[in-house]
């Protein structure tokens, strides 16, 4: 027992393994330098080198690995969500759920994609008559909406013709528009089976060249993406508009994009004793300037006529290395400097699997259990117990992960942790939603259905909250409570709730035309946003802490989402808004003033306000 008084546990062995003898990592050591200490000088060298070279061959392979498939994930990260809001749209046009002569219900649903989808610029719809209706996000972020007649546009009757023989939507090629090169989606709208109408989803691409840039940070190298083999789609210099770039010429030469490196990548070899042997991507060297740098790209399809690369180029130096371990050993023949040498190689490789454990350790310390895998076991006996004591501490945290607010916690962790928590007054503003109706709404109805019909709505809402950095502070039946200007510091807090608010309503009537498509009542939802002080920080006992606000302006909060039960006791949605939010909103909210209202709990009337959705 130790000293402290805490008392060991034997981790126990796992069910069906056999107990086998395993050596401890100071006999192995022990061992291991006893007979390094003994080999001639000659083969010390032969394995150095070779060991080297072959470590540093897997280091280029890990970087590279890691490099196309940063890249890859983020270019379907970036485009995927367009794609599937475009699917949305053709099922519910194909449904039935939507009409494409229905103008005003067409722009809620094209509204609500834009508003939902930050990738997406523009969308535009039209039928086989060549009515239009467009739907484009403004340069701050505001949507707007166009209707029109295409029947003398000659691109666009083109367009129709190849789209109508589509099965499913395809990748057009790049266009410039508004300053900005975009991707297109084509999408063909059908309903029983016929061509009703069109879709074209334009999505901006400049994101990938900030996401290039970050890479190229940390790589100390350059990232980029190029359409065939002289177009620059993506690159550092390219996180803004390029003098060069017009609807004639959407995406800049690779000539012309200001890296002198990058134009050499179809000239670069394979490199010598590296194999790429089972790794889906391209690996080469060049020579400029008397400096060596190496290539890594991946070649993708399926996003216009031509291919993409994604990857990076940054300098090798693995033959330095190599060769200046070679000079230094030759010239180095003291037993110290060998012992050392070979001490250095072994410590790495009983380091891995303790990497593997810090690494992973890291990314439970952020929460983020999705990327974190289990150790394989080990033949020796310290590492085996780690491994098993690792792979016993991520099965339990995962079992409790689902009731831990992840975001929440992380940026608490970020701040600080729970030693950098104190209880504050802070000025907030706080989102109340409740479901109109909800007792009626349910009645009959299964628990099993109740619980996942809140899971999905509350899905939606909550949804809304993280797109706007919210923290969802707590569920009460059927209503969320989230606030906004905690733990992070938020000067536009009321800009922010009453965003969110926005997208839960077209969230809402969204999901209320599937639930019409199944024979289902809509959700009515009432909402109410206050902004005002309240004391913020972990509310409990040590038992059971909460990170909470509590205050008569969440009272307050509470109320005016209760005051839409009167003041708009059949609507869809109702928002409603205080005096004190009001005044922080700019001129892209549309508010209408409903009255001065006395709130229960508060002395003097209060000036409440409806957000137009």
């Amino acid at each position: 027992m130790p000293e402290d008084g805490r008392q060991l546990t034997k981790i126990p062995e796992a069910k069906g393994r056999a107990r086998i003898w395993r050596p401890t990592v100071t006999l192995v050591l022990a061992a291991s330098m006893a007979f390094l200490v003994l080999l001639s000088v000659v083969l010390v060298i032969t394995i150095q080198v070779s060991a080297s070279r072959k470590n540093t061959y897997e280091l280029l392979r890990e970087v590279a690995s890691l490099i196309v498939e940063y890249m890859d994930r983020s270019l379907r990260d970036h485009l995927e969500p367009a794609q599937a809001q475009a699917a949305f749209i053709a099922r519910q046009i194909e449904s039935g759920g939507f009409d494409l002569q229905d103008r005003a219900r067409l722009r809620d649903l094209l509204v609500g994609a834009v508003a939902g989808t930050p990738q997406i610029a523009a969308l535009l719809t039209w039928d086989k008559d060549f009515r239009r209706f467009a739907v484009w996000r403004g340069p701050d972020g505001s949507t707007g909406v166009l209707e029109g007649d295409f029947s003398d546009d000659p691109l666009i009757r083109a367009a129709s013709e190849e789209m109508e023989s589509l099965q499913e939507a395809v990748w057009g090629e790049l266009v410039f528009r508004e300053g900005a090169a975009r991707i297109n989606l084509r999408q063909p709208l059908r309903r029983d089976g016929e061509v009703v109408g069109f879709l074209v989803v334009a999505i901006a691409v400049q994101d990938l060249s900030a996401l290039a840039a970050d890479l190229s940070a940390v790589l100390d190298g350059t990232a980029f993406v190029l359409q065939g083999r002289d177009r620059v789609i993506a690159h550092p210099n390219l996180t803004s508009s390029h003098p060069e770039q017009s609807p004639d010429n959407p995406v800049v030469h690779i000539d012309r994009v200001g890296d002198v490196v990058l134009p050499e990548i179809w000239n670069a070899r394979p490199i010598e004793g590296f194999s790429a042997e089972g790794f889906d991507a391209k690996v080469v060297r060049v020579v400029l300037a008397e400096q060596e740098y190496a290539f890594v790209y991946r070649e993708v399809t399926g996003y216009g006529s031509k291919p993409w690369y994604l990857g990076a180029w940054f300098q090798l130096t693995a033959d330095n290395v190599v060769d200046r371990l070679v000079r230094s050993i030759e010239w180095s023949l003291a037993l110290l400097v060998l012992a050392v040498a070979a001490a250095f190689l072994l410590g790495r490789l009983i380091a891995r699997p303790i990497r593997r454990v810090a690494e992973g350790t890291a990314r439970i310390g952020h929460l983020d259990l999705a990327h974190v895998d289990t150790l394989g076991p080990s033949r020796l006996l310290e590492l085996d117990n780690q491994a098993q004591a690792f792979n016993a501490m991520l099965a339990s945290l995962r079992s409790f992960e689902t009731y831990v607010p992840r975001r929440l916690v992380t940026r608490l962790i970020r701040a600080g942790g729970e030693q950098a928590v104190t209880s504050e007054e802070r000025e907030l503003t706080i989102l109340f939603t409740d479901i109109a109706d909800f007792t009626r709404l349910s009645e009959n109805t299964p628990a099993a259905e109740v619980a996942a019909f809140l899971n999905q709505h509350f899905g939606l809402l909550g949804a809304c909250v993280e797109a706007e950095d919210g923290t969802v502070d707590k569920f009460i039946g059927d209503a969320l409570m989230a606030f906004w200007g905690a733990p992070d510091s938020q000067p536009d807090t009321a800009v922010r709730a009453c965003r969110a608010a926005l997208a839960m309503a077209a969230a809402v009537t969204a999901d209320n035309q599937r639930r019409k498509a199944e024979g289902k009542p809509p959700v009515r939802l009432r909402i109410g946003i206050h902004t005002g002080p309240v004391v913020v920080g972990n509310i409990g006992w040590p038992g059971r802490i909460n990170y909470t606000i509590v205050g008569d302006t969440v009272n307050s909060s509470q109320r005016l989402e209760a005051l839409g039960k009167d003041l708009g006791p059949d609507e869809e949605v109702i928002i409603l808004v205080s005096d004190a939010t009001a005044k922080r909103l700019d001129h892209r909210f549309k508010l209408d003033l409903a009255g001065r209202f006395e709130i229960r709990g508060k002395s003097a009337a209060l000036e409440v306000y409806r957000l137009r959705t």
